[in-house]
């Protein structure tokens, strides 16, 4: 049946349709706007995994502004084969709160506008690790995720004392957020959380209560089906844009190796009860406190990867592992490797050894941010500006390699300069290549060279 009708387009807009699939079967095409499932809206792509979870159901989409529907059947296990062009049907949950602490306000104008999106959507966080303060869910959206099971959840907790959390989040009330992990871990919703430590704020006897709060809502614990799996802690970034702004007080590597012992503190005494060390430092503390990053096992199954922790260690181990079987033929061309600081002790080491293995000069330059200020340590924050200027005046040679991960689409640094830019203003063969260590090294190393496992 279809009926035309003027409908504004919103839904799930099929971006391709796998062939033979039961998609395809249904007679589904690339542009068609699916609105509901069985009779129930769909909001998003979680909406439809679960209305399409039966043998047999039926899809309403919009073709060309005509509304039509069809009945769609798979096999047990069978994909529905469809792709979408965007996850959600509806707009992103915006966060309304005013942290104390937040980057997105420490930011010039200017920047890459997909930045200044301060997103707060418990269905990112299902699908990508987002971290939500789930302050705007609401009732309807609470029993949603339980219904639907969407764990493990990703969020941002900062401290357990309702009060402190409140006030870091600039609500201007008390925000507690231990009953809602407890009511979520009942239901058997898991629980990654995240503070961001921000010093004389929620460190010292706050931290402390935070740790042991959270890891009372362990299901080793609790006896919860759910609950509290790891806990986040990343230092506080500070811009040098934070006029008008809080005065929090930076890390500084005193700071840093004394925070790093309270942490061990509470790994040594968690881990036995647990069974896991729970309290996981990101990798910056590790750089301003001057230290190594702990072994692999020390990260466990890298729980909080997305969130910094156990970058280092992951891109040195799969780094090792690649140039056990190195053949000792030379690379094609010389290198240049652009990082930022806090990877650059790895960088370097990285360096030595291709250095030694490939016959070839390759040189490192560390791109201090001028930008935002000399304390934004990670490479996911150089902007197009400074690396044009550091590669100008220090010099590069044959191949100038820049981790993907500061570029929107392999293109735009965070500071809406474009990749093509630095190469105008340069004359260098600016490349972008991705950050984790087994697909960098396939990217310019020569065909069987190197064996990457």
């Amino acid at each position: 049946m279809s009926e035309l009708i003027q409908i504004r387009t919103r839904g799930l807009v099929v971006k391709s349709v796998a062939p033979n699939s039961p998609g395809s079967r249904a007679g589904l095409q690339s542009g068609d706007v699916i609105r509901k499932v069985n009779g129930v809206s769909v909001n998003d792509v979680i909406d439809f995994q679960f209305q399409t979870s039966e043998e047999r159901f039926e899809i309403e989409f919009v073709r060309q502004g005509e509304y039509r529907t069809a009945v769609c059947e798979r096999g047990w296990g069978e994909e529905v084969g469809l792709d979408f062009s965007f996850e959600l049907a509806d707009q992103i949950h915006t966060c309304d709160n005013k942290c104390v602490f937040c980057f997105i306000h420490q930011m010039p104008k200017g920047m890459r506008k997909s930045l200044y999106l301060m997103d707060d959507d418990f269905r990112l966080s299902f699908l990508h690790g987002n971290y939500v303060t789930l302050t705007n869910m609401s009732e309807d959206e609470f029993a949603r995720t339980k219904e639907q099971g969407l764990s493990p959840l990703y969020v941002s907790v900062h401290a357990t004392d309702p009060r402190l959390r409140g006030y870091m989040l600039g609500r201007g009330a008390p925000e507690p957020i231990l009953p809602r992990i407890r009511d979520l871990g009942a239901s058997g919703i898991s629980v990654h959380c995240q503070v961001v430590l921000c010093p004389g704020l929620n460190d010292g006897a706050a931290f402390d209560q935070t740790v042991a709060d959270l890891a009372d809502l362990h299901e080793k614990r609790s006896g919860l089906s759910g609950g509290t799996l790891s806990v986040a802690v990343v230092p506080v970034g500070l811009t040098q844009f934070r006029h008008n702004l809080y005065p929090i007080r930076p890390v500084t590597p005193d700071y840093a190796r004394e925070f790093l012992k309270t942490c061990e503190r509470w790994r040594r005494s968690l881990k036995p009860d647990l069974g896991t060390g729970f309290v996981f430092p990101a990798d910056e503390w590790f750089y301003y406190a001057g230290q190594e990053v702990p072994g692999r096992a020390w990260y466990e199954d890298f729980p909080q990867f997305e969130d910094g922790i156990g970058n280092m260690r992951l891109f040195l181990d799969q780094s090792k592992r690649a140039l056990k079987s190195f053949s000792g033929a030379k690379a094609l061309r010389d290198l240049t490797l652009v990082t930022s600081p806090l990877p650059s002790r790895v960088i370097e080491w990285l360096a030595d050894e291709l250095r030694l293995r490939l016959r070839t000069e390759v040189l490192v330059r560390v791109v201090r941010n001028r930008f935002f200020g000399e304390s934004i340590t990670v490479a996911g924050l150089m902007t197009g500006q400074d690396v044009s200027r550091t590669l100008r005046e220090e010099g590069a040679k044959g191949i100038v390699a820049i981790p993907d991960i500061c570029l929107k689409d392999g293109t735009l640094f965070v500071d809406d300069y474009d990749i093509e830019r630095v190469r105008t203003e340069t004359g260098l063969d600016v490349r972008a290549v991705p950050t984790r260590a087994r697909e960098f090294l396939k990217t310019w190393i020569p065909e069987n060279v190197l064996a990457i496992s």
